[in-house]
């Protein structure tokens, strides 16, 4: 079939077998013998190239989609055995604003260990889509590894208020942004002790990166995961209100395909705990 497969795609069997490794005179018999083998003829030979029957271009068709699905499979297996290389699934906010810019100390501590992160907001299965890890934020299923609380803080460029802190009282002065709820903020201000039911909030972000973003540029305070503003507030670009994080249900997680993880994703997660430890430990109040 190796050799069938050669000849049809090349048009040659001396190009077959060229690509095969063998003498044209062997790829020919093995190319005889399929013929006789199915009692008819799978190609018309001609003086210097050979041209597929009917017959021919119907088992080229299918012997070409078998070797293809081969041909993955084997790679598929290799690459997930493959020990250097670990693949990472997660939400785009936290892979841009979080992830990424920590990866370069997990490189230096395992520079052997190639991670490939694929960024996307849709929930993979692990299994089926041959990732080892993915590091999500929800309802914690049973044998994960929990990371940091899902919380929320209003979140402001320094600016918009000339370089002066802004209060929880003076919020509502500026425009209100959040992604995900307006709700979010009648929670907030109730918590921290301000019956305000309904502001005026500007919605439209798509994901919680887009929403910080917004905030950097100075579109107002946006009510954002800490987690993933953390590096803005570090650099100075962000500010945070005081009081109380809106504290949810959902918490920030690691899931892994195999109960019993390889030594790759066991480095990976150890050094993705250390990190959002010290996080909480450095910055206790976004966390409640």
């Amino acid at each position: 079939m190796l050799a069938f497969d050669a000849a049809a795609r090349h048009g040659s069997l001396t190009l077959a077998a060229k690509e095969l490794g063998r003498t044209q005179s062997a790829v020919s018999q093995q190319v005889k013998a399929l013929e006789q083998q199915l009692g008819l003829a799978l190609f018309v030979r001609k003086p210097r190239e050979i041209a597929l029957t009917s017959a021919g271009r119907t088992l080229a068709k299918s012997v070409r989609a078998s070797i293809e699905e081969l041909e993955t499979t084997v790679t598929d297996i290799s690459r997930r055995n493959d020990p250097h290389i670990l693949r990472l699934t997660t939400y785009q906010s936290f892979a841009i604003h979080w992830l990424i810019p920590r990866l370069p100390a997990f490189n230096l501590r395992h520079p052997e260990i190639d991670v490939r992160i694929d960024a996307a907001d849709q929930k993979y299965d692990l299994k089926t889509e041959d990732i080892d890890m993915a590091i999500r934020v929800g309802t914690v299923p049973a044998g994960a590894t929990v990371l940091l609380p899902e919380t929320f803080l209003p979140l402001y460029a320094p600016s918009i208020a000339g370089g002066e802190k802004i209060e929880i009282a003076d919020a509502l002065q500026h425009r209100l942004l959040v992604h995900l709820s307006a709700k979010l903020w009648d929670e907030w201000f109730r918590l921290n002790g301000l019956d305000i039911q309904h502001p005026e909030i500007a919605t439209g972000y798509s994901h919680s990166g887009l929403l910080v973003q917004a905030a950097i540029a100075g579109g107002g305070i946006a009510l954002a995961p800490p987690v993933i503003a953390a590096d803005s507030v570090y650099s100075g670009r962000l500010d945070y209100i005081g009081g109380k994080p809106l504290i949810t249900d959902y918490e920030y997680y690691i899931e892994t395909t195999e109960k019993d993880p390889p030594e790759k994703v066991r480095l990976f997660t150890e050094w993705v705990k250390e990190e959002a430890a010290e996080m909480r430990n450095k910055h206790p109040d976004w966390f409640g």
